[in-house]
């Protein structure tokens, strides 16, 4: 609607243009939420193949299958559990009440050095989320919730959900880097974007199976892909000592 407003001149005043920025509504766009910084997953099984992660991560495999370095989990333990596949245990003092029996103490030692290697890739957020389809994340498990006054308990960032109705949960632990395989990722670690300590460690994901943690034989399609991932993961420069060591006990060669 056009409003015509007619107004007497004064001979006295001098009349001065409207000033229309009283009349505007400034504009506020709200900033943009930061992107999450890519996680570091951790590779112990199967996936310590780039040939198999690049089949499965179909979003960027250039990227999310490339292997930025090997690194380890001291003092966990490395096994094939009765689904058939390959888990980890963590130390007595992470470990959840399913964890926390005779059956999981029989789980060996990883070998004379008392740690699982393992594989490290740096995940676009869309091939993580391919991942947790391979590795049965329920993504409507329940969140984990803190008990004030409980003296043992996983800080809720090591494991945010409960494992649920999944196959597998996703934990986040500090790992100790053994060698970066990409001169540029250690250059980016040096400044400071996956900050470490004195043992150079960094933050991971790693897919853990809480619930079954009884010792039994690989599934039979598992092994040739067990086969071909030492093979690789040798390649990169995982020992072929630890490798016999630890993951030739349970599975067999072709």
């Amino acid at each position: 609607m056009q409003i015509n407003m007619h107004i007497k001149p004064q001979p006295t005043e001098t009349l001065l243009p409207l000033d229309i920025s009283t009349t505007t509504t400034p504009q506020h766009h709200p900033a943009q939420p930061p992107s999450p910084k890519p996680h570091l997953y951790f590779a112990y099984g199967s996936n310590l193949s780039p040939t198999q992660m690049t089949l499965r991560c179909t979003i960027n495999p250039s990227h999310s299958a490339k292997p930025l370095a090997i690194a380890s989990l001291p003092h966990w333990r490395w096994h094939i559990n009765e689904a058939g596949y390959a888990n980890v245990l963590p130390p007595a003092g992470l470990r959840i009440s399913s964890q926390l029996s005779p059956a999981a103490d029989k789980i060996p030692i990883s070998g004379v050095e008392d740690t699982v290697y393992g594989v490290l890739y740096e995940m676009d957020p869309g091939d993580e989320r391919i991942l947790d389809g391979y590795e049965g994340i329920d993504t409507e498990a329940d969140v984990v919730k803190p008990v004030p006054g409980r003296e043992r308990g996983i800080d809720v960032d090591v494991r945010p959900r409960e494992q649920g109705e999944g196959d597998y949960n996703k934990w986040y632990v500090d790992a100790v880097v053994v060698e970066w395989l990409d001169g540029g990722s250690q250059v980016e670690y040096e400044r400071g974007k996956w900050k470490g300590g004195e043992k150079e460690t960094v933050r991971i994901l790693v897919y853990v199976d809480e619930e079954r943690v009884v010792v039994s034989r690989p599934n039979a399609e598992y092994i040739p892909r067990m086969n071909r991932a030492m093979r690789e993961a040798e390649e990169l420069g995982v020992s072929g000592r630890w490798l016999g060591e630890v993951l030739r006990r349970f599975i067999p060669e072709e």
